[in-house]
């Protein structure tokens, strides 16, 4: 084939479009397999639903015992509310009990005290009595001997007083007394002073002042008496005391250990409301991250085009903008739990786990067959890249086929765009991890590639026709 200015022109633009198709597809290639292994990743990190669904599982075998714990556990919370006020109801009739066994032995103490100081009274009295004793009979005998002499009391006044005649040889009552009654005394032991001038009232004062002080021993005998009965009396209630502060320290020690008992058993009681409370709330906590991990499924974006048409729905457009796993009443209202969070309705919740599982597999689907479609496409143009270098060398070579496999290249680019218009080169849905679309560069190098392509056949196809009448005129004048 002869070279012309136009062909070499056009082969050395077929040259750079064939290497800008290689470039392109070689980015396009490493690009979609970038996709795919992200793609990939994402659809394994989806299979944490699995997670999710066991987590609703174990959820699903403890909601009646969630729901019988619940009953006992506000059950527990009456009965040791019960507990505490019975437990201190019993502390307060300890400590009266404990304070009237400590005014008991107050009073104990004090009758103590009283009891030694009777018992010191009855000693000193007894003492006394013992010391007078002598004195009290030394008296009794005193007046036993004053008796006899009261007949000459009652005579002595009647003769001072001239009740009856003088006695015969003497002239007064003193006289009569210093001689005859004196003496008379003396004999029975009486030692009448001789300066006592009024004889009866001296006899008479003797005689009361023995009368006051044997009735002062005797009032003190009795009073020791008394004084014994009541320290035997004392004695006796000590003892009793004594033995009802023993009753009293036995009864109190029986109720502290009632109540220590009592402590134990609220604090055993305090242990299992913790426990049942623990497990009521893991149950709990179980529910809300059930709740939040179903709303991340439920929220899973849904896939859309380049053009903006959805590709791929998520589960909210699945199950409906209204789809709740909530429970709810008879009256439409939300059921609670018992710290007030939705109750959840865990089959809802698979349902919601099973949209999730279907988004994502016919995503894996779509993003599979798209990338599918984006290599076959990239390997196209990368042969056809190839061909055309081929084509492009031969073209500025002169040589012959450079037509033929440009020809061939143009054919293979035209079916490319015609395949790629019916796999959505035009805007492809999946973009990098980044964010960052790819495509836009492939589609120019299509569309280019294609371009110089035919041009260059045509070209081509043109020099070689050309060629071909040369020779055939060539020959004819050689003739």
């Amino acid at each position: 084939m002869k070279k012309s200015a136009l062909t070499v022109i056009m082969s050395v633009l077929l040259i750079l479009a064939s290497l800008f198709g290689l470039a392109a597809a070689g980015l396009g290639i490493k690009d979609g397999l970038a996709i795919k292994e992200y793609k990939e990743a994402d659809a394994e990190t989806a299979e944490v639903v699995g997670e999710l669904e066991e987590a609703i599982g174990l959820l699903k075998e403890n909601e009646e015992a969630y729901a019988q714990g619940t009953l006992d556990y506000a059950q527990g919370v009456v009965d040791y509310a019960a507990g505490e006020k019975e437990l201190a109801a019993g502390y307060d009739t300890y400590n009266a009990g404990k304070k009237q066994l400590e005014d008991g032995y107050a009073q104990y103490e004090a009758g103590k005290k009283a009891l030694a100081e009777g018992k010191k009274q009855v000693a000193e009295g007894q003492a006394l009595i013992d010391a007078n004793t002598d004195a009290y009979n030394e008296g009794k005998e005193t007046l036993s001997k004053i008796e006899p002499l009261l007949p000459y009391v009652e005579q002595y006044v009647q003769f001072r007083d001239g009740s009856v005649a003088k006695l015969p040889g003497f002239n007064t009552a003193q006289a009569w007394f210093m001689a005859v009654v004196r003496p008379i005394a003396a004999q029975l032991g009486l030692d009448i002073p001789e300066d006592v001038t009024d004889f009866p009232a001296y006899i008479q004062q003797m005689v009361a002042d023995g009368k006051a002080q044997l009735k002062e021993y005797e009032d003190g005998l009795a009073a020791l008496e008394e004084g014994k009965k009541q320290v035997a009396e004392g004695e006796k209630q000590l003892a009793e005391a004594k033995k009802q502060l023993e009753a009293g320290e036995a009864e109190l020690a029986a109720g502290k250990k009632e109540l220590d008992a009592g402590e134990a058993q609220l604090a055993d009681g305090a242990a299992q409301l913790a426990d049942g409370l623990n497990s009521l709330k893991e149950f709990e906590d179980g529910m809300a991250l059930v709740d939040e991990y179903t709303m991340v499924c439920y929220k899973n974006e849904p896939i859309y085009r380049f053009d903006g048409e959805m590709a791929v729905p998520g589960p909210e457009q699945r199950l409906g903008e209204d789809y709740s796993w909530y429970k709810l009443d008879e009256d439409g209202n939300v059921v609670t739990l018992r710290n007030g969070d939705p109750y959840l309705d865990l089959d809802k919740c698979l349902e919601v786990c099973a949209s999730f599982r279907a988004s994502v597999d016919e995503q894996v689907a779509d993003v599979t067959h798209e990338l599918y479609m984006r290599l076959a496409l990239y390997i196209a143009l990368a042969v056809a890249g190839i061909i055309g270098v081929v084509a492009g060398v031969l073209g500025l070579a002169g040589k012959a086929g450079a037509a033929t496999l440009g020809v061939i290249t143009a054919l293979i680019l035209v079916a490319s765009n015609v395949f790629g218009l019916c796999t959505r080169y035009l805007g492809y849905t999946y973009p990098l991890k980044d964010g960052t679309y790819s495509g836009t560069l492939q589609l120019i190098a299509l569309l280019v590639f294609l371009g110089v392509s035919v041009v260059f056949a045509i070209v081509a196809l043109s020099a070689k026709k050309r060629a071909k009448i040369e020779a055939e005129v060539q020959e004819y004048m050689n003739m």
